[in-house]
């Protein structure tokens, strides 16, 4: 996670349990449009790889459409996610008012990192289990 203030992180934990939810819709989003016995663990984790060594929400955004025209991933699959991690701003900017000199884009990608992690972790399990 990024380095955000120790009272940040902790709202950012304690949302958890909706972050966990966000990321479970995405993975079954994500399971629906694949052929059976196919795997994008990978493609998954190079998101939130990007997520978490940017500081730009644009730049994840497209990386995520780039991903998908290069057919790793489903194009719908791909313009879902990115609607729904770009609705978490509400809740970056919501947290980033909480302490002076947080800068919300900051806690937006933080908390899509998060998501993407946990997206992982669900995906995974419907393939693997």
């Amino acid at each position: 996670m990024r380095t955000l203030p120790p009272r940040i992180r902790h709202e950012i934990e304690k949302r958890d349990d909706d972050l966990v939810q966000m990321a479970r819709k995405l993975a079954e989003d994500l399971k629906k449009s694949l052929k059976k016995g196919e795997d994008k663990r990978r493609q998954l984790r190079n998101i939130q790889d990007i997520a978490e060594g940017s500081d730009s929400w644009k730049a994840l955004e497209l990386f995520i459409r780039y991903q998908a025209a290069r057919g790793e991933i489903d194009k719908n699959w791909a313009e879902n996610a990115i609607q729904r991690l770009e609705g978490l701003q509400k809740t970056a900017k919501g947290l980033a008012s909480q302490v002076a000199g947080v800068d919300a884009g900051a806690v937006h990608l933080a908390l899509v990192s998060r998501v993407l992690g946990y997206a992982v972790r669900w995906h995974t399990w419907d393939t693997k289990a």
